[in-house]
């Protein structure tokens, strides 16, 4: 099993401008970023909840789609108001809103499993909890320009079980079917940052082994890369990838592939999240669409190639001015 750092100590960490200059000591506060983001997928309805600390302040949303439509909740607070989090790899963040009792998050990640219970107001709450004790985990730390680094840790290979309430209405999630999606991301990431991403999860049939892919474009490209198939919790590495969309209209289809051909999907959107605001020091494009993949993905090691016809999952375009 990989061994995972103990902690991530940015506190440490020799900061400096573009010039080479070190920062000052109080700068590193509101310079490091910070985003844990658990995802689920299941029969007929997506799911996703996120705590992200930007310095300046920090915002934590959660969201269902399912055959009643979208619903999201999001709270944006000035500074680490309500968040915490140890910065370890195996350890917790927590959000707790500061005026409404019944709104709170808390994210634990053990060797075992990943695990979110989360309650934003009467009427939507509940957990979800991925087992990792027979899955790769994915972690990389890697520079960032000349400047900086992101740690990034990936959890998807596993089995998801949980159940979401909205609405009086309960969603569970099936671990011999549905997929998951786990996102631990730290460090000291560019001023201004563009990524895509996507991922899908699940199985394509019964019988069919448990499938999952990250692939992204961005962020981590400085010399390494998180292009990854899980199958049935084996990590499997896979090409650089480009992503070709209409950024004008998300919701219309997506292609992601790769030049050498061994990655060929086609991602049809279903709905989408956004996030489109200017406030000159912090700015924010963010498109999250949720949908279904269709395409072929082949290892390079082995030869063998699998359908992720079906599958559903993310594909997101996203820039960020923090």
């Amino acid at each position: 099993m990989l061994k995972l750092p103990e902690s991530i100590n940015w506190q440490q960490y020799d900061l400096r401008n573009a010039m080479g200059a070190r920062r000052m000591a109080w700068q590193k506060r509101f310079l490091f970023k910070h985003f844990d983001f658990y995802g689920a997928l299941g029969d007929g309805f997506t799911f996703g909840c996120g705590m992200v600390r930007l310095g300046l302040l920090n915002s934590t949303f959660a969201y269902l789609n399912g055959p009643k439509g979208l619903h999201r909740v999001q709270f944006d607070l000035p500074l680490d108001t309500g968040f915490q989090s140890d910065y370890r790899p195996i350890g917790r963040t927590t959000w707790n809103h500061p005026f409404k009792s019944d709104h709170h998050v808390l994210a634990s990640r053990t060797l075992e499993s990943r695990d979110l219970h989360f309650r934003l107001g009467k009427h939507f709450h509940g957990y979800l909890s991925i087992d990792c004790s027979n899955s790769q985990t994915l972690a990389l730390n890697t520079p960032i320009a000349n400047t900086g680094f992101a740690y990034a840790q990936k959890s998807s290979g596993g089995q998801v079980s949980g159940c979401i309430h909205l609405n009086g209405v309960e969603y569970v999630l099936r671990p011999e079917r549905d997929g998951c999606y786990h996102d631990w991301t730290a460090g000291f990431l560019r001023r201004e940052t563009f990524w895509n991403w996507a991922c899908a999860s699940g199985r394509v049939g019964d019988d069919q082994p448990l499938l999952s892919l990250n692939l992204a474009r961005g962020v981590n490209e400085t010399s390494a890369h998180e292009n990854v198939l899980w199958v049935d919790g084996k990590l499997h590495d896979l090409p650089l990838t480009l992503f070709d969309y209409d950024r004008d209209d998300v919701q219309r289809p997506w292609r992601v592939y790769s030049q050498c051909g061994l990655v060929n999907l086609k991602f049809i959107p279903i709905g989408s999240i956004d996030d489109h605001r200017n406030l000159f020091v912090l700015a924010s494009r963010f498109n999250q669409c949720f949908g279904k993949f269709e395409g072929t993905v082949t290892i390079k090691e082995t030869g063998v190639t699998y359908s992720l016809a079906g599958l559903t999952g993310w594909c997101e375009d996203h820039y960020a001015k923090w």
